[in-house]
C-alpha cells in the first residue's frame, strides 16, 4: 500500500498541440487542497499562433443539459455548459490544486471550519445588469441547500452540504457562510464544476420555478456566455457576453471570450459523433471512443484529455441486499475485476487503471493495488467457498438452493464503460458469480435500484478527497447502501466526517488514507473499474481547457479561421 505521488513527467499524454499551463495561483488567500494531477489538461493550446476573436463553435456531445439551472444539473453535458454561464466564488487551479480568488477576491475562515467569510470582487454584473453583492451569494446557498417547494425547486446542494445553517451579509460585497459542523472543504467546493455546481445565479433566475428555468430568458449568470437558444436534447446555444472582464486570476486571461458564440449539439451516437466532425459539420466534439482517438490523431485532429478527478467509476456494493451483505462476496467481486489488464487490453490513453475509489491524482489517493484491490481470481474462489457456495452444474455457484445470480447499473455517459463492465462481468462469471446489468439505469427510480440492484454504478466528479464522505457517507449519500443495523455504522460516519476536519495536507492525507482503508480493506463497499478521462478532439480550434474537475471552460477557445 502507499500514497500516490507519481513523477509529474509521466502523467503528459502525448498530444499534437500542448495547452499551456494554468499556471500556479499568485494570491496570499491561496490554499493547497489537493495534489499535483497524473491527468494534466492536455492538447489544443495556442500553437496555431496569436488568438483570434470571432466565430462559432460547433461543439458536439453525447448528452444533453437537463436543465439551463446549474444547480439541478446532473449529466457531463450539463455541467459543461455551465461553466460557461455561470461563476463560481474560487477556482481551483488544475495542475497544482491550489483554490485562488474568482467572484471572491479573498476569505477568512473561523479555526473550527464551520465559518467562511468571503469579500466579493468589485464591478462584477449578472447578464440582466444587476450588480453582484453578498445578499444574492446569501440567497444562491439558502436555495441551494434548502431548496424552494412553492417554485418546485429541490434542495440540490443538500447532499454537498449537510450542515449548512446559513449566510450573513455583514456587508454589501462580504458574506458569511455558516455550517454546524466542520466543513474545510467548502473553500474547493465553492470552485467545483460537476453536477449540482453551486454556480452563481441571478435574482431573476433564483425566482423562476424549475419549469421558467428551462426558458434563456430567466437564466441569468455573471459567467462570460449567456444561454440565446435552448431546444431539449438537441441543441444549446451560448453567446458571448462583451461586457465579461473577470476572469480567475488562474486563468490568465483578460476581457471577454475569443468566441462569439457556442453551439452544443446533441449526438448521442459516438460514430455519428465522430463522423460530424471529420465531415466538418461540427469543429468539435467530446465523448471520443479510445478506438476512435488514435484514428482521429492520425488523420489531424487535435486531443485534448483530462482523467476525471474524485470517485473513480466503478460500483457501490450494495451491504442491505443479500447477497452483497456478505463480506466475502464482496470481497470476492472486488479480487475477481482485472483493473490492470483493462488498461492493458480496453482503456485509452487517457484513461487510468483504478488503484482506490478515490482517483490517483487527487491528493490523499492511495494505491491499494497490491493490497485489498489485488487482483486475484483464486482468492476470490476461496471466498465464495469459505462463504458456502458451491460451483453449480453451469459454473454458476449455488447456496441453498439459490445461485449467486447479481444485479448491476452501467454508465451510459461514459465511452467506454461498457466495455469494461462487460469484461468484468466475463471475469465475475469464471469465479462463479452470474452478473446481470443493465446498462442505462436513468429510468430506474431510487428505491428500485436499493432494493434489487447489487452493483449500483457511480462516478462522482471533484477534486478533493472529501468526495469520499459524499459517497459513501452512510449519513449523506450512502452509496454501499449500508444499513442502520450495520456493524460500526458510527465508525464509518465518523471516519468519513473527519476529511471535512482540517486543510493541514499532512493531517488531510492520514485522514484520507483511513477512509480508503476503511472503504476497501476493512468492509469492501466498492468495487473501482477505471478512470474515465474527459476527451475532445477539435480541428482549427485552440485554448480548449479542461479544469480541476474536468469539465470544459471556453472563455480562452479560439478557432482559426484562416
Amino acid at each position: 500500500m502507499k500514497t500516490k505521488t507519481p513523477a509529474r513527467d509521466s502523467l503528459w499524454l502525448r498530444r499534437k498541440r500542448f495547452t499551456g499551463a494554468f499556471g500556479a495561483l499568485a494570491v496570499t488567500a491561496a490554499l493547497v487542497l489537493a495534489g499535483c494531477a497524473n491527468s494534466a489538461n492536455t492538447g489544443a493550446g495556442n500553437g496555431g499562433g496569436e488568438p483570434q476573436h470571432g466565430g462559432v463553435l460547433k461543439f458536439a456531445l453525447l448528452g444533453s443539459t437537463e436543465s439551463l439551472d446549474p444547480h439541478l444539473n446532473t449529466s457531463f453535458a450539463a455541467s459543461n455548459y455551465g461553466n460557461s454561464v455561470f461563476d463560481k466564488l474560487t477556482w481551483q487551479d488544475p495542475e497544482t490544486g491550489e483554490i485562488g480568488p474568482w467572484l471572491a477576491k479573498s476569505w477568512e475562515t473561523n479555526s473550527t471550519y464551520t465559518e467562511f467569510t468571503f469579500t466579493l470582487r468589485d464591478g462584477v454584473t449578472f447578464s440582466d445588469g444587476t450588480p453582484l453583492d453578498a445578499d444574492i451569494v446569501k440567497q444562491n446557498f439558502d436555495q441551494y441547500v434548502n431548496g424552494d417547494p412553492a417554485l418546485g425547486i429541490k434542495p440540490n446542494g443538500a447532499t454537498h452540504l449537510r450542515s449548512y445553517t446559513g449566510s450573513e451579509v455583514l456587508a454589501e460585497d462580504v458574506v458569511k457562510i455558516n455550517f454546524s459542523t466542520p466543513s474545510a472543504s467548502f473553500l474547493q467546493f465553492v470552485s467545483y464544476s460537476g453536477n449540482n455546481q453551486p454556480g452563481i445565479i441571478g435574482e431573476k433566475t433564483l425566482r423562476a420555478n424549475a419549469e421558467q428555468r428551462l426558458d434563456p430568458a430567466n437564466v441569468v449568470g455573471t459567467g462570460p456566455f449567456v444561454v440565446s437558444e435552448y431546444v431539449p436534447n438537441e441543441k444549446t446555444v451560448l453567446t458571448k457576453r462583451a461586457d465579461y472582464n473577470w476572469a480567475p486570476p488562474g486563468l490568465k486571461h483578460e476581457g471577454p471570450a475569443y468566441l462569439d458564440a457556442i453551439e452544443f449539439i446533441t449526438i448521442p451516437e459516438a460514430s455519428v459523433r465522430t463522423g460530424a466532425l471529420q465531415a466538418g459539420e461540427v469543429q468539435a466534439a467530446f465523448d471520443i471512443l479510445p478506438t476512435d482517438e488514435a484514428v482521429l490523431e492520425r488523420q489531424g485532429f487535435d486531443i485534448t484529455s483530462r482523467r476525471i478527478a474524485g470517485v473513480n467509476l466503478g460500483w457501490n456494493i450494495n451491504t442491505g441486499l443479500e447477497p452483497t451483505n456478505d463480506i466475502n462476496v464482496r470481497r470476492a467481486i472486488v479480487h475477481a475485476t482485472d483493473r490492470a489488464g483493462f488498461k492493458k487490453t480496453i482503456l485509452a490513453p487517457s484513461e487510468g487503471e483504478a488503484t482506490s475509489a478515490l482517483a490517483g491524482h487527487v491528493q490523499g489517493s492511495v494505491d491499494l493495488t497490491d493490497d485489498a484491490l489485488r487482483y486475484d481470481p483464486e482468492e476470490s474462489k476461496r471466498l465464495l467457498d469459505a462463504a458456502g457456495w458451491k460451483v453449480g452444474p453451469d459454473g454458476i455457484r449455488v447456496k441453498d438452493g439459490k445461485r449467486l445470480q447479481l444485479k448491476g447499473t452501467g454508465h451510459h455517459l461514459v465511452p467506454n464503460s461498457r466495455y469494461v463492465y462487460e469484461a468484468t462481468q466475463a471475469a465475475l462469471k469464471e469465479v462463479g458469480i452470474e452478473l446481470d446489468f443493465l446498462f442505462n439505469a436513468a429510468n430506474v427510480p431510487t428505491a428500485q435500484i436499493q432494493a434489487e440492484y447489487h452493483l449500483i454504478n457511480t462516478n462522482r466528479s471533484r477534486n478533493d478527497a472529501a468526495m469520499l464522505n459524499v459517497n459513501f457517507n452512510p449519513s449523506r449519500t450512502n452509496g454501499a447502501r449500508i444499513p442502520e443495523n450495520f456493524p460500526e455504522r458510527q465508525r464509518i460516519i465518523d471516519t468519513l466526517e473527519a476529511l471535512d476536519s482540517t486543510l493541514d495536507p499532512d493531517k488531510r492525507a492520514e485522514l484520507a488514507r483511513a477512509a480508503q482503508e476503511l472503504i476497501h480493506g476493512e468492509f469492501a463497499l466498492f468495487n473501482p473499474v477505471f478512470e474515465p478521462s474527459q476527451v475532445a478532439a477539435s480541428k482549427n480550434v485552440y485554448g480548449i481547457d479542461l479544469d480541476a474537475t474536468s469539465r470544459l471552460h471556453f472563455l480562452r477557445t479560439w478557432i482559426d479561421q484562416s
